[in-house]
């Protein structure tokens, strides 16, 4: 596995599989939001015309040790006599008012089933991950399938209200997906992912009495609205939601184990009336709180991250590459800390090749044999290449 040559340069491109005298196995292309971007996928097949290539568009991206907006590429040369099998990628296309069919499902599951990880891209406003995950969890039972991956995000603060028919999107070869979850298959790959949080308890528990998908209508028995004013009420005039509340995710705490340490962000406020809109499905009897960064310096977001490090790099082979994918709500409440992390990580883990992009959700492991999607974490994929 190679480092990650920053942005879209045909010629260091070609000098790259040059180099290593064939092109990668493998091109993960994580790049701007543009509308010439089927240009940008013309380049990368120009270059790399025997590898796979596959990314999202984000609002930010990762190279190495620093972030950027220009967009990373990270290539792969894998050994094929210690993988025994190249990656390759499924496709599952479909949408929220659309979803993929039972039938469409279950082969993507069998798929997946066959592979030692997998790394999950997910267009970031139109594709109903959530209950993706939770069909996977059902079908792969009680296998333990090592699921890394995030949603593609876009640069507007609500894209949402974007029209320009481009952001958070996916795309494969030259294909650029309207609404699709792109999955590449590895093997002989040994996948380690672990969730990072790092937020602070910020409030007592209260429990959700009224919920429905991603919408919060009550908890406690009244209007999920006025559980938030008690937050971002300041001097008798409310602050401005969604916003203000993009350093502070709802956390579940329980009853359910298979829930226990979801985070989710605030999208609307009043919407419906009385309601709030989270990026993530709530479920009535969910216990939840209010969380922060502590001391409103981020110090808690840093020191998670580098514990969780050490943790999984504790007695292991050396990293032969990783991937970072970190949610917007962390980039906005660490500021400009978030260049001092990424520049952390890459040091931790001695200069292996890193990428990874901001995201509009994560996708990592709830426990032992599920994954599932989270707001306002930080999912870190570490990869080796398994000993012959």
């Amino acid at each position: 596995m190679a480092p990650t040559p920053a942005g879209l340069c045909l010629r260091e491109l070609k000098e790259a599989s040059i180099a290593e005298g064939r092109d990668p196995d493998l091109a993960l292309a994580f790049l701007p939001a543009r509308a010439d971007l089927s240009r940008e996928l013309e380049t990368l097949a120009e270059a790399w015309p025997g590898g796979l290539r596959i990314g999202c568009e984000s609002s930010a991206q990762l190279a190495d040790g620093n972030s950027t907006t220009d967009g990373s590429v990270q290539a792969f040369w894998f050994d094929p006599p210690k993988t025994g099998r190249s990656p390759e990628v499924a496709v599952l296309e479909g949408s929220v008012d659309h979803p993929p069919s039972e039938t469409e499902i279950a082969a993507f599951a069998d798929r997946l089933a066959e592979a030692d990880g997998v790394l999950m891209l997910v267009d970031g406003l139109r594709f109903p991950a959530e209950r993706l995950l939770s069909d996977l969890g059902r079908r792969l039972a009680p296998r333990a399938l090592r699921i890394a991956g995030g949603l593609a995000s876009a640069t507007a603060a609500d894209p949402t209200a974007s029209s320009d028919g481009f952001g958070a999107r996916v795309f494969f070869d030259r294909e650029i997906y309207s609404s699709a979850c792109l999955a590449v298959l590895l093997y002989g790959i040994d996948l380690e992912v672990e969730v990072v949080r790092g937020w602070n308890p910020a409030s007592p528990i209260y429990t959700v009495t009224r919920a429905e998908g991603t919408v919060l209508y009550e908890i406690e028995g009244q209007p999920a609205t006025d559980w938030y004013r008690r937050f971002f009420t300041v001097g008798g005039t409310l602050l401005p939601l969604p916003e203000a509340s993009h350093g502070f995710p709802l956390i579940v705490v329980g009853p359910s184990s298979r829930r226990q340490g979801l985070y989710r962000s605030l999208r609307a406020f009043d919407r419906p009336a009385g309601a709030v809109t989270l990026w993530g499905e709530i479920e009535t009897g969910d216990q939840v709180r209010m969380g922060m960064f502590g001391g409103g310096d981020g110090e808690s977001l840093l020191a998670t991250l580098e514990a969780a490090i050490g943790r999984m790099l504790a007695g292991g082979a050396p990293v032969e590459a990783a991937i970072l994918y970190s949610c917007v709500g962390r980039q906005g409440a660490l500021g400009e800390r978030m260049g001092e992390e990424i520049t952390a990580i890459h040091r931790a883990l001695g200069g292996a090749s890193l990428s990874g992009f901001f995201t509009l959700g994560e996708i990592g492991p709830s426990d032992e044999t599920t994954s599932a999607f989270f707001n306002h974490t930080a999912v870190l994929a570490l990869l080796r290449e398994r000993a012959r």
